[in-house]
């Protein structure tokens, strides 16, 4: 029967590539974290300039009637 061995240069490189992965891992979340939240962001923007413009025609042709009559 052969006897597993891990030799310690292996071991130490394993524990280095799980933490370099987890650091990637954090660095790209926090990454996709504030993006996401400007993305939110611009989004209700967006719905907010939709309603102020909505709003700004309906007065315009209201304006337009009145002066038409």
């Amino acid at each position: 029967m052969k006897k597993f061995e891990l030799h310690l240069d292996a071991l130490i490189v394993i524990v280095l590539l799980f933490v370099l992965s987890l650091g990637v891992n954090f660095v790209l979340y926090k990454l996709y974290s504030s993006e996401a939240k400007a993305n939110v962001k611009m989004q209700v923007q967006s719905q907010v300039d939709q309603l102020n413009l909505a709003s700004m025609e309906a007065y315009i042709k209201k304006i337009e009637r009145v002066e038409n009559k």
